[in-house]
């Protein structure tokens, strides 16, 4: 792989349900590091991380409700974060293991995010959306956009 392509690929975040973090490469540090020199410029030193928080929080509430009702399919849920010069979209997938919470885990892909004005449409939904979707097939890849 090449630098073009590690500077434009996805962050990887994989997290333990006790939020270890157990793998982070490179490009998610890096849109986090962004993310947060511009939260701080403008003051606001935790406008990155609680909000990442939140959203592994969401996620590790969905998965220890399916486990309970022993439903082992992965899902996902999308959320924005940062603001309205810069953003990152997470995909966050949780991943139920038949083993228990604690050997589950959630992996959260960062990619950067410009969203696009449309003309004569007003969104009113929060940045901040979070949707569950349906089993992820382990035989079947996904494109993720970015």
């Amino acid at each position: 792989m090449n630098q073009e392509q590690k500077a434009s690929g996805p962050g990887i975040v994989v997290l333990s349900p006790s939020l270890q973090v157990l793998h982070m490469n490179r490009r998610a540090m890096d849109l986090l590091n962004q993310l947060e020199h511009t939260a701080q410029g403008a003051g606001t030193a935790r406008a990155v991380a609680a909000p990442l928080h939140q959203h592994y929080q969401d996620i590790n509430e969905t998965l220890q409700a399916r486990l309970r009702s022993n439903n082992w399919e992965q899902f996902r849920q999308q959320r924005t974060i940062g603001d309205s010069t810069r953003s990152i979209l997470v995909n966050g997938f949780g991943l139920p293991d038949r083993r228990g919470l604690s050997h589950s885990r959630i992996v959260l892909l960062l990619s950067p995010h410009t969203p696009i004005p449309m003309p004569g449409i007003s969104r009113k939904e929060s940045p901040e959306e979070s949707s569950e979707s349906g089993h992820l097939a382990a035989d079947q890849p996904r494109t993720i956009g970015m």
